[in-house]
């Protein structure tokens, strides 16, 4: 039984892992419970690009600095916020003492800005809008789209006149057209988003791979090209908008376009969280499209924290860690945790039967020993008192 359970315990174990891994059991979704540790563990991240110790706060002044001349306030305010960690502890305290007031981030922003040099608050505070200075109703989601049908044209002539064209920009635009389907706000925001991630050199490889099979799978471009010349049959050319766009539309895999509106949507929801530029910043930490729910979560809780951090930081995996998810149970990993379950017990049980028999053949040798002792002693006594004739 023992064996049986030291075989079964790392089958299942396996299984559970495959099982989560398959049907994405990790739920990434903002709860205010987990969202100030993922913020506190962005905010350590952060302090892990200061180099040299004693001089932390003119480090961390001159980080703010940086980006304010780089016209990115989202990254100014992210390591401005991150003073918590980043700062040496007299000046840290002053900033907890401010976030343990109960008013947020904005009396977090007021009390560091008392921390900086002169000339970096007087930048920070015309070039950046204060939390504390920001209208309490939420302004309405600007419906940006990458292109109009003029752009969509001249980008459907170049596919259908050289097919080693990269097609992502076309299909994004079509995409963002509604010509794919109904596209919201923040998806259109996330097509945005996404395209200038793309541009980037550090984009990484393997995800502009599984981008590209997602959306050449939702818009085929030899079908889209098939669609096209069938389209330009009853007038005009086939890369006019009019055939253009119903060819796109005919040539639409929905099942394949759900999964690809979706990821968009993530995207959108990292970029109005943070900023369109720290949407794309966050992408280049990512290895693989379902990394997109842990992004979201660090762009919603951390906020400018991680735009801060996805600036900086390498692109080795730490950031994506900070984000920590809730598992949920379906049917397959409840049965793969249950068989675990009896396979721990059964390990459990052979190692107490173990040490039971061991026990109960111990106390058996030393009854033994104790009997052999007395038959010696008896020996001894009767050899004493034996006489030679």
């Amino acid at each position: 039984m023992f064996n049986l359970c030291l075989f079964l315990l790392p089958m299942a174990s396996a299984a559970a892992v495959m099982i989560i891994s398959r049907d994405q059991l990790f739920a990434y979704e903002y709860n205010e419970a987990g969202a100030r540790s993922i913020s506190a563990r962005v905010e350590k991240l952060n302090a892990s690009l200061i180099q040299v110790d004693f001089d932390r706060q003119r480090q961390w002044d001159n980080m703010v600095a940086m980006e304010l001349m780089a016209n990115d306030p989202s990254a100014a305010r992210g390591f401005l916020l991150s003073g918590i960690e980043m700062l040496p502890p007299r000046s840290a305290e002053v900033l907890r003492r401010a976030a343990a007031d109960g008013a947020g981030d904005a009396a977090i922003e007021v009390a560091a800005l008392q921390l900086l040099l002169p000339g970096t608050r007087e930048r920070y505070q015309s070039s950046v809008q204060l939390l504390s200075l920001r209208p309490t109703a939420p302004a309405a989601e600007p419906n940006e789209s990458l292109g109009d049908p003029r752009d969509f044209e001249l980008m459907a002539r170049a596919l259908l006149t050289e097919p080693e064209t990269d097609p992502l920009q076309f299909v994004l635009t079509g995409f963002s057209l509604g010509l794919a389907g109904d596209m919201s706000p923040r998806m259109n925001a996330g097509a945005i988003a996404l395209l200038a991630a793309t541009r980037r050199e550090d984009f990484p490889p393997a995800l502009a791979q599984e981008l590209q099979t997602l959306f050449a799978q939702a818009m085929p471009s030899e079908t889209f090209r098939r669609a096209a010349d069938v389209a330009a049959e009853q007038g005009g050319a086939p890369g006019d908008f009019d055939n253009a766009s119903v060819a796109f539309a005919a040539s639409i895999n929905h099942e394949a376009a759900a999964r690809a509106r979706a990821a968009l949507a993530e995207i959108g929801d990292m970029s109005a969280a943070t900023s369109p530029a720290a949407a794309a910043a966050l992408l280049t930490h990512a290895t693989t499209i379902a990394d997109f729910a842990r992004l979201r979560l660090l762009a919603q809780t951390a906020g400018d924290r991680a735009a801060a951090a996805a600036k900086r930081l390498p692109r080795d995996g730490r950031l994506l860690l900070a984000a920590r998810g809730e598992l949920e149970f379906n049917r397959d990993l409840m049965l793969a945790v249950g068989a675990m379950g009896i396979a721990l017990a059964g390990l459990l049980l052979g190692v107490l039967a173990k040490l039971f028999q061991a026990a109960r053949d111990g106390i058996r040798r030393l009854n033994h020993e104790d009997d052999y002792e007395d038959d010696s002693e008896l020996l001894e006594i009767s050899t004493n008192n034996w006489r030679p004739l």
